[in-house]
């Protein structure tokens, strides 16, 4: 290990080539060339003495230490970006931000941009900062000091972080328009998924939503065939849109129009999926301003 310090630098340049698992792409992302990139990670490695980045076929992907480093790397780079943000506004004499965590679907729901709508008219000096990430990510950032408040489907929860649940999202399984399914009208049984390729999200990112459906088909008398495991919503439906399996998603993803894409209800009360708000100081008067807005307006969703 060298007597280097440890420079932002380095933890940027690491999260972009751990988002990207290219150095290529990543290079065109912090617009440098990736020679000097490939060096910049290399010097982190040295600094630290860890492999970050493995081989693995034509590719890249994580090491153990790697993975260890990127949830920490991320809340440095936000807390850094955080810091120098309140400096600039407080010059300008804002009064206040409030770090929102969100998953991908939150703006998809009915209820998530009436509560952004109404808190900047009851708050109107404060900041809204919306950070988009999976419900692991936003408990990270919780406990970090990072986060104010997220957006999650429910998930196991350290004993420092509270939640309140907001409301139930109803399932709904997405198409293409050609699937036979999509000409029958109504509701869907998860049992006529049976022999279906499904979408799924990455585990990792959505466990509550994945492990929901997969109790849905399991019930149902089936495992489901996934064709693929993705990362963001937006593929998922463009997946499908192309003509690639189904999914089972919030039924609030209705909102998004996409051609080719059909959604059908799942039959059955159990066939929805829970939204909660975390928090975990509910003393602060942004924190608490938001919990309530959020309540009154989901319970007249």
């Amino acid at each position: 290990m060298t007597n280097e310090y440890l420079e932002l630098r380095h933890l940027k340049y690491f999260v972009t080539v751990a988002d990207e698992l290219h150095f290529g792409r990543a290079a065109e992302r912090l617009g440098i060339s990736q020679p000097p990139l490939s060096q910049q990670i290399h010097a982190l490695e040295l600094r630290l003495g860890v492999k970050l980045f493995e081989r693995k076929g034509r590719g890249i992907v994580l090491s153990n230490a790697g993975s260890a480093l990127l949830p920490r790397a991320r809340g440095i780079l936000i807390q850094a970006e955080r810091a120098a943000e309140s400096v600039a506004r407080s010059q300008r004499g804002e009064l206040g931000e409030l770090h929102l965590g969100l998953m991908s679907s939150g703006p998809f729901t009915f209820v998530v941009p009436r509560v952004l709508a109404r808190f900047r008219e009851r708050l109107p000096d404060v900041r809204l900062v919306i950070h988009e990430m999976a419900t692991s990510q936003q408990i990270e950032a919780l406990e970090q000091g990072v986060l104010d408040v997220g957006v999650i489907r429910p998930d196991a929860l350290p004993d420092s972080i509270k939640s309140i649940e907001l409301f139930k999202d109803s399932l709904t399984v997405v198409m293409h328009s050609s699937n036979p399914l999509a000409a029958i009208p109504g509701p869907i049984d998860v049992a006529e998924l049976a022999h279906e390729d499904f979408i799924f999200y990455q585990r990792n990112l959505a466990v509550r939503l994945y492990d929901e459906v997969i109790a849905l088909c399991t019930k149902a008398g089936f495992n489901p065939h996934i064709l693929y495991e993705v990362r963001e919503l937006p593929t998922i439906i463009g997946l499908i849109s192309g003509g690639f399996g189904v999914a089972v998603l919030p039924g609030s993803v209705q909102r998004m129009t996409v051609e080719n894409v059909v959604y059908r209800p799942v039959i059955g009360m159990e066939a929805a999926t829970a939204v909660w708000a975390i928090y975990r100081n509910g003393e602060d008067p942004m924190v608490r301003a938001f919990l309530e807005i959020a309540q009154c307006l989901a319970s007249k969703k």
